[in-house]
């Protein structure tokens, strides 16, 4: 099996060495830059499963590092590292796309520690197959259909396994009108015969788990006459925004 491979990035050698004695000690692969021009060359051409990156380093910043590392296809965790404690100064760096924010002077054990939490958590976004499979997400709503788990709001729902298809297949096709007929066939399957109403059944109850209020639901849309649909991102985000009425309501 090859070993995950961290780049550690700090302008400061005596820095680097520690972190590369830790993390190699901890069975890691290790690669180092000391400023921001050298890490985006190692990481244009080196893949690297992590980087531990410190915010103020010379030319471009660890702040911009890291927003480009965001802007790459495949995600890798960032751990950042500034002498900077400041409530703001936090928040800036987790904008930028730091997943975990450490200030100087660190504990080398929990450093350690938030690097394995973060390759623990980025190995539940793998299937079976072990291909990493990407989250689906509507709104507040993320779903992992492989891992059978819907989030809401960074919440675990408890769905049972017929509302957990039936949110699933409203997911991905968000904004699409499903009738009742096609809902009963993609999530009951073609030899169920029971009744369509089977489907309002359900709907009520995944309502009452993922509806602020059920009475008046904002997530999965009554069309009258014809069936329901989950409202777009861009609804919702209209929503959050401006607090619109709602239309087309159960």
């Amino acid at each position: 099996m090859m070993l995950k491979k961290i780049l550690v990035v700090d302008d400061d050698q005596a820095i680097i060495h520690v972190l590369s004695v830790l993390l190699t000690r901890a069975g890691y692969a290790v690669v180092s830059a000391q400023n921001g021009q050298e890490s985006l060359a190692v990481l244009t051409m080196q893949q690297v499963d992590l980087v531990v990156l410190d915010i103020m380093l010379p030319g471009i910043d660890g702040l911009e590092v890291c927003r480009r590392v965001r802007k790459a296809e495949q995600y890798v965790p960032v751990v950042m590292l500034t002498a900077r404690d400041e409530l703001t100064d936090k928040l800036i760096g987790i904008e930028a796309g730091a997943d975990v924010y450490l200030t100087k002077p660190f504990e080398p054990r929990e450093l350690l520690a938030q690097v394995k939490a973060l390759f623990r958590l980025l190995e539940h976004t793998y299937d079976q197959r072990g291909v990493r499979e990407l989250p689906l997400v509507c709104g507040p709503l993320t779903a992992w259909p492989s891992q059978r788990r819907i989030e809401l709001r960074n919440q675990s729902l408890d769905l049972t396994p017929t509302e957990q298809e039936l949110l699933l297949c409203l997911m991905r096709d968000p904004g699409r009108v499903f009738g009742r007929e096609t809902l009963l066939r993609q999530v009951w399957g073609y030899a169920y015969d029971g009744d369509s109403r089977t489907v309002d059944v359900h709907v009520q109850r995944l309502r009452a788990k993922v509806e602020t209020d059920p009475a008046q639901p904002e997530l999965i849309r009554t069309v009258r006459g014809f069936g329901y649909r989950l409202v777009t991102p861009e609804e919702v985000e209209r929503t959050d925004r401006w607090n619109s009425p709602h239309d087309d309501l159960a």
